[in-house]
């Protein structure tokens, strides 16, 4: 909990500069040393612009994000912008003259970014996506080989890599056995159409814990990060990623209610405006507060008060409320409360215009 006096309205976060140019460092130097580059995914802040051109400053120069317009915005900065979402075949024209390299898995799409790119008299750079688990985008291994001969038979696109993906959708994690099990694939693609690749993408953040292992396929080249350089973890456990720091990001909300109240309602309990119907525990009066903080500022199951005492009952798109009848000290009306965040909560924050967004 913070005092009054703050000096922009409330909510907001707060976004430690120094501590996320290290980490961007630290990440850029053990990459280094693996021999492993990496395209850095900015759909997570939502491509902001102070942010983007903080990772110029610290010398990051490939972008990724799954936005188009995102990338729009990241284009000023960088080296290379990738496309991480499959695109939509109706957007072929103008992917081919935005972004450098797109992820794909449907020839039908390729054949379009093609032709479109044919037209605009460009080479458009395709990293094609194989699934190895996780049930997301990707072909299937089986139409590997075939695919990648059409795509090399194409005048408008230029096959730069083949990537896979993990614990993005179905939380599949990334194992040194699909690894070397990706890069077998790789090898055999390389040897058969005597080409070299430039990018062998081994998955994103949640492939970090693994490049340390003698067993880690020296195939693998590149990676898509962001929850390691913004949090400081791992995408497939969470765990800390050596001494990155987890706390750049600080969410702040002011108090506007401070009472007892039931904790129960009375009459009778219909739908809320998620069309749920809650239950409630009857522990009789408690010390609630209510933030000035709801459902469509950020994703309240991603989100954790930093200090003890603070417990999340509810929210509507506009306000949350916590009970704080374990809190050890007293709270007033202007008060502020802070929480650490997870990535789908920093998501949502930066995609909401009513959050602050404020560097220090």
């Amino acid at each position: 909990m913070q005092g009054k006096g703050y000096i922009r309205s409330l909510p907001y976060v707060t976004i430690e500069s120094k501590k996320l140019k290290y980490n961007l460092k630290t990440i850029r130097d053990m990459l280094e040393e693996k021999g492993l580059t990496a395209h850095y995914a900015t759909q997570g802040i939502c491509a902001y612009e102070p942010l983007l051109k903080l990772m110029a400053e610290a010398g990051v120069r490939n972008f990724a994000d799954s936005r188009l317009d995102n990338l729009v915005r990241s284009k000023p900065y960088a080296d290379s912008t990738l496309l991480t979402r499959i695109p939509m075949i109706s957007e072929a024209r103008m992917i081919v003259n935005k972004v450098d390299i797109s992820f794909n898995s449907e020839l039908d799409t390729i054949f379009a970014l093609s032709d479109a790119a044919v037209v605009e008299r460009k080479v458009h750079g395709i990293i094609l996506q194989v699934e190895l688990g996780d049930l997301g985008a990707g072909i299937l291994p089986e139409d590997l080989l075939n695919t990648v001969h059409q795509i090399l038979n194409l005048r408008g696109v230029k096959l730069r890599g083949i990537g896979t993906d993990f614990n993005s959708f179905s939380g599949s994690i990334a194992t040194l056995e699909k690894l070397q099990e990706f890069a077998s694939m790789i090898s055999q693609i390389e040897s058969r159409f005597s080409i070299e690749l430039e990018y062998v993408s081994g998955g994103n953040s949640g492939t970090i814990p693994l490049i340390d292992s003698e067993d880690f396929p020296t195939k693998v080249n590149h990676l898509i990060l962001g929850e390691a350089w913004l949090l400081g973890k791992d995408a497939s456990h969470g765990y800390r990623i050596k001494n990155l720091h987890q706390d750049v990001f600080s969410l702040n909300s002011e108090i506007i209610e401070n009472q007892r109240k039931n904790s129960q309602p009375t009459g009778p309990i219909g739908k809320n405006y998620q069309d749920q119907v809650l239950e409630f525990e009857d522990i009789g009066i408690i010390r609630r507060i209510i933030l000035a903080l709801g459902s469509q500022d950020v994703d309240f199951s991603g989100i954790t008060p930093q200090e003890k005492g603070i417990d999340y009952i509810g929210s509507t798109p506009d306000i949350s409320v916590f009970d704080i009848s374990e809190y050890n000290r007293d709270l007033e009306i202007g008060d502020k409360i802070s929480f650490s965040l997870n990535y789908s909560a920093l998501n949502r924050i930066f995609s909401s215009e009513y959050v602050n967004k404020v560097l220090v």
